[in-house]
Formats: C-alpha cells, sequence, structure tokens
C-alpha cells in the first residue's frame, strides 16, 4: 500500500537555471548535484531534476501541476520574491487558501500553496454545491474526561485567533479551561474530524442563567462552517436539559456570526482581565 510520496522528477534543459529557479527562489535546500542529476529537499519532499535533451519547451495546455506547502509567513516571503524577481505565474487563485501558480524555466507548472486537504474540504462543506460528496469522518460526540487539558488548549489557541497578545492569552487561562468535574457535570460536546478535535462546545448554568459557556474552534478550521454545526448541536442540547434560550459572551469580532445564528445583542460584559475590554452579551431564545 502507497505510505506518501516518495520523491518527484522533473526534466529540466539547464541545471544552473534550475537550481536558481528552486533553490534560490522558492529556498529549497541543495543536496546532490551532478552532470546530470540534481537532488533538491524542501521539509520532506525530495525532488530529483534530470537533464534531458527532450525536455518541453513551452507549458502543456492541460491543468496538471504540483503543489508545494508553504506557511502564512514563508508565503508573504514567497510572493514578495515572486514581484522582486519577476517570476512567470500562469494563472490567478481562484481557490481557497493563498496560493502562488509559477512556471519554471521549462514551462513545469508549480504551485505554492498554504493549507492542507483538511481546510480545503471544510471550504466545500461550508458553501456546498449539488456535485460535492463528502467520504470524511466527521463526528460530533461527548468529550471524555482526559481530553481536559487538550480542550483548554483548543480553547486558547483559538481565542489567539482574535488578535490578542501573547501575555493576554495566558492571562486568560485560569479563566478559560476545562477540567474532568467540568465535563462530567455539564454537557462538553466536541467536533472530531478524522479522528481529530477541531472544536468544542460547553453549556453551563451561571448566576441561575442559561449560558454556552464554551464554543471554540481550531483556528485553521474558523470560517469554514464547523462553528454553525456546532452551534446548531449547542441548541439540541440546550433543549434536552429543558431551556428555551442561553445566553453567551462572545468575541467582539463575533458578533454577525451570532446574529447570523438567530441571537441578538443584549449588552456587554467587561473583561475580568482589561478594563477596556467590553464582550458582547448575547442572547438566543428557541
Amino acid at each position: 500500500m502507497i505510505k506518501g510520496l516518495n520523491h518527484i522528477t522533473l526534466s529540466v534543459s539547464n541545471l544552473d537555471q534550475s537550481i536558481s529557479f528552486y533553490s534560490q527562489a522558492l529556498g529549497m535546500r541543495l543536496r546532490f548535484k551532478s552532470s546530470k542529476t540534481i537532488y533538491l529537499e524542501g521539509g520532506k519532499l525530495w525532488l530529483a531534476l534530470y537533464l534531458d535533451e527532450k525536455t518541453r519547451g513551452k507549458p502543456l495546455e492541460e491543468y496538471t501541476h504540483f503543489a508545494f506547502d508553504v506557511s502564512s509567513d514563508s508565503f508573504k516571503i514567497l510572493k514578495s520574491k515572486v514581484v522582486e524577481l519577476n517570476m512567470k505565474c500562469y494563472q490567478e487563485n481562484t481557490s481557497q487558501g493563498e496560493s502562488l501558480y509559477l512556471l519554471d524555466p521549462d514551462g513545469h507548472k508549480v504551485e505554492v500553496h498554504v493549507g492542507g486537504i483538511e481546510e480545503r474540504i471544510a471550504s466545500y462543506k461550508a458553501n456546498p454545491k449539488s456535485d460535492y460528496e463528502f467520504f470524511d469522518d466527521f463526528v460530533i460526540r461527548k468529550a471524555k474526561a482526559e481530553e481536559a487539558i487538550f480542550l483548554s488548549n483548543l480553547a486558547l489557541r483559538s481565542k489567539s485567533y482574535w488578535g490578542y497578545s501573547e501575555e493576554f492569552i495566558e492571562a486568560c487561562r485560569p479563566h478559560i479551561y476545562v477540567d474532568k468535574e467540568y465535563i462530567e457535570k455539564w454537557p462538553v460536546v466536541v467536533a472530531e474530524l478524522n479522528n481529530n478535535i477541531i472544536g468544542f462546545f460547553s453549556l453551563k448554568q451561571i448566576d441561575s442563567e442559561n449560558r454556552l459557556d464554551n464554543l471554540w474552534i481550531e483556528p485553521k478550521f474558523i470560517k469554514c462552517g464547523y462553528g454553525k454545526i456546532l452551534f446548531s448541536e449547542s441548541i439540541k442540547h440546550a433543549k434536552d436539559l429543558g431551556w428555551n434560550y442561553f445566553r453567551l459572551a462572545g468575541e467582539p469580532d463575533a458578533v454577525t456570526f451570532y446574529e447570523k445564528m438567530g441571537a441578538t445583542l443584549i449588552g456587554e460584559i467587561q473583561s475580568r482581565l482589561r478594563d477596556d475590554l467590553f464582550l458582547p452579551h448575547m442572547e438566543i431564545k428557541f
């Protein structure tokens, strides 16, 4: 059975030009060179370039291409290099995630992309079409007591998405946490994608007020539709508790999301950690 990609071999017409493109421009590490062959390394990718007099002289008209994975920070650096070196692009990006579509010196189509298959599929789920079929394993289930630490850290990662400083996020740690007792006492429900937890919510009564106490999504899956799924699921669980409403203290930039889900703004709650931070107090009735 296939366990991964071993290497890619491309025919090239000029080794030095190819080294300039793949090593100097794209930042791949040169590992080996002979009169006919070059080996480069990028992360776990082994790219082999072979000097071949039959190498194509222009790009193929078909869509076939290969894509390199880069971080968001690396993408910004590379994008500036594309402009600086006047590198050739063969199309504009129209899909989910940041991408550059480049032509190497021999016309091979190379994409540089931020994100993976999970993010791409999530974007399709958020904007479904009639011909879409999904075959991944998405599960909503009750949280396990041993997942408490993981869920607490997920919540902090999710909160950091909204632009808070590292110091502030650390200060939030004692206030945004889930422990074994919490999971055993209150409904805590996780969303699991291909055996990986990507988000969770919890319900709790605070000072006799029914609360959506937590709703957090891993940052790379925010705005991919999973928040909508978890919010809808939280209403189902609230009804099972006999509730006909709950309230929440949301992030200031998440008000639009909650309004689209049917919640209304009823006031503000001052942050316990910053005098200048007020969180939207919202309510949904069902």
